[in-house]
């Protein structure tokens, strides 16, 4: 508890040094000076984030085949959860910039991708590939909490692969290249996603020829409107 209170009150005690140090400047440059401190700001509260995240990462624990939620390694793994901010990445969605910050906590990622809102709980036990394109609300989670038994394990997702809003992938999950999870899909842990099939549905499944046929439908509807 005090951890996770120290480290959002020197976030707080170094934008407010930020600010002094910014107004103490004698140049009036009015408008000027206010975003030169936000700039700073900014920055030093992602560098800042970055580096407690980087510390505690060490504290996560890889258990594909589970362990009880009274093993010293989940207490740990909970202390990971609780010290960092996990939810500061979101101002980031949309830009080139968080795929920076994604590679700044461990996630290995490739280029050119497009995160509009993906959420890593584990960053570094997350691997995506070039151009995969992740839509508003999906999830890559890594762990699972099931009958008092704590499991975790890596996600892969392939080059150009597709997450539309809402997906979820559950821990020890692959998604080949060029695959698509609809909407809403819910991949149980441990599936295979083949290279170029969509999936979709809670539990997710490969979707008929006429399901497949509806949603490449909406997708170019959604895409000439847009046009």
């Amino acid at each position: 508890m005090a951890l996770h209170l120290l480290v959002r009150w020197w976030l707080f005690l170094g934008m407010a040094a930020l600010v002094a140090c910014v107004a103490s400047v004698p140049v009036k440059l009015g408008a000027v000076e206010m975003l030169a401190g936000q700039l700073l700001i900014f920055v030093f509260g992602t560098l800042w984030l970055v580096l407690v995240e980087r510390i505690v990462a060490p504290l996560q624990c890889r258990a594909p085949e589970g362990r009880s939620i009274y093993d010293r390694g989940f207490w740990a793994h909970e202390r990971f959860w609780k010290v960092a901010l996990p939810d500061w990445v979101m101002l980031f969605n949309g830009t080139p910039y968080k795929n920076l910050v994604w590679r700044m906590l461990g996630v290995r990622i490739g280029a050119r991708v497009f995160d509009d809102g993906v959420n890593l709980t584990e960053r570094t036990f997350t691997t995506i590939g070039d151009e995969c394109t992740f839509n508003e609300g999906a999830v890559l989670q890594c762990h699972s909490q099931e009958d008092g038994a704590f499991k975790s394990d890596h996600i892969v997702v392939g080059a150009r692969a597709t997450f539309g809003v809402g997906a979820f992938a559950h821990y020890g999950t692959t998604i080949g290249d060029g695959a698509v999870l609809a909407a809403d899909t819910f991949l149980m842990k441990g599936e295979e996603v083949p290279a170029g099939e969509r999936w979709g549905g809670n539990p997710a499944r490969e979707m008929a020829e006429t399901q497949t046929a509806g949603y490449r439908a909406v997708a170019r509807a959604t895409t000439e409107g847009r046009a």
